[in-house]
């Protein structure tokens, strides 16, 4: 399966070159009207203001920023932002017109066979298998703990904050976590497990506001080396490994920002894993990213070509179909809006603290690292607040909780 998905890769690369050169022969004809449309949400080209596109050189670079964009959706925009093609004052705000208005150029890529091409490469294939798991880890979460002590805030926590009473990233997480807590009851003596730990944020924190016992799994070796110092002397356990290898019964199970990497050949793996660590009256709660619509595919070229390769947003329908037979359905929360917001700290404290990372290391940290983050961030700004990804915590239960569950909001 693995020779035959580098086949299909392949062919997919081939026929996309093929299709950039006839995109550019016909350029002259498609590109006015492609400008056109842009201008009618409100996106302009060189004429000023925050939602204008800066093209380096407009006579040379047009067919390289916009042709580029028809042939390969956000990677074609991003690949020719990182080449400096172009620049905008505020890409965030760039794509949320874009995305908000299912703007012309992104109908354009997102036709039929597009979306056909992006299931054969990225969800036709089983890409989450426990040989390729820790391929994110190799290329995201051990990128260096410094680059992210430096885009996010002191918990250490990445995922979505909850900013419901809030307007404080740090915050935010702590509200998240106790937030998290109230909704598994986390109770003095209990057992957890935390599937996907990260930096050990959560963990530590059950641990010294809730008297929870802790056992944290990841497959990040520099995650795990983080979390292990910022848990010590704590009750809690810090593993290197894979969900499948998990052992033992808790009380409770919490997976933040895990789902995401697992992908739906392997959700009733994940799910019945979950299923045997957790006692006959627990509870489990899942903090993951979702689509509920097929308009957006599982994964997105530029996401997983430098940022998180494996990674695979779940349909809700695919989740649900995975829970059946295994857990009652207790709670189902979306807060979407509140990624946006943790995205915006996030990008705002990159841009702030980057001239510290270029003192670590100006040849990591290089202009084109620089550019590559600020677009991700940006178009994942732009895609919470447009409601294009949402972000989910699912409460479960195997049995349903006696008397009825009572959520918090």
């Amino acid at each position: 399966m693995q020779l035959l998905y580098m086949v299909t890769v392949f062919l997919i690369r081939c026929y996309k070159r093929v299709e950039y050169g006839i995109l550019r022969l016909i350029g002259p004809l498609i590109l006015p009207i492609v400008i056109k449309k842009l201008d009618q949400v409100g996106i302009t080209i060189n004429k000023g203001g925050p939602c204008d596109i800066k093209n380096r050189n407009f006579m040379t670079s047009q067919d390289t920023v916009y042709i580029r964009a028809i042939n390969e959706g956000i990677l074609g925009f991003g690949e020719s932002y990182m080449d400096g093609d172009w620049d905008a004052e505020d890409i965030p705000a760039v794509f949320y017109k874009i995305f908000a208005n299912d703007a012309p150029i992104l109908r354009m890529f997102m036709n039929p066979w597009n979306r056909f091409l992006y299931y054969m490469q990225f969800s036709f294939f089983n890409l989450q298998t426990k040989q390729r798991v820790y391929d994110v880890a190799k290329i995201h979460y051990d990128l260096g703990n410094e680059f992210f002590e430096n885009m996010l805030d002191s918990t250490m926590n990445y995922t979505c904050g909850y900013f419901k009473d809030t307007d404080n990233l740090e915050k935010a997480q702590l509200a998240k976590m106790d937030f998290v807590a109230a909704k598994l009851g986390i109770k003095q003596g209990m057992t957890v497990l935390d599937i996907g730990c990260g930096f050990g944020g959560m963990a530590r924190h059950l641990a010294i506001n809730y008297g929870a016992t802790v056992t944290a799994v990841t497959i990040s070796k520099e995650q795990a080396t983080f979390a292990q110092q910022a848990c010590r002397g704590l009750p809690v356990t810090v593993k290197v490994m894979d969900y499948r290898d998990v052992s033992g019964t808790y009380d409770r199970v919490v997976s933040l920002g895990d789902l995401e990497h697992i992908g739906p050949a392997n959700y009733g793996t994940f799910f019945k894993t979950v299923s045997r660590c957790l006692k006959e009256d627990g509870l489990c709660l899942i903090h993951c990213m979702g689509n509920y619509h097929d308009v957006m595919p599982h994964q997105e070229p530029f996401s997983a070509k430098y940022v998180f390769p494996g990674a695979c947003l779940p349909y809700y329908t695919e989740v649900m179909g995975s829970l059946q037979n295994l857990f009652l359905i207790e709670d189902w929360h979306n807060f979407g809006n509140d990624y946006n917001l943790t995205s915006v700290a996030w990008r705002d404290n990159f841009i702030r603290n980057w001239p510290k990372l270029q003192q670590l290391d100006k040849i990591k940290y290089d202009d084109r690292f620089y550019r590559m983050w600020t677009f991700y961030l940006g178009v994942a700004i732009a895609l919470y607040k447009a409601r294009k990804i949402q972000l989910w915590q699912i409460v479960l239960s195997k049995h349903g909780v006696v008397g009825g569950y009572r959520s918090v909001r």
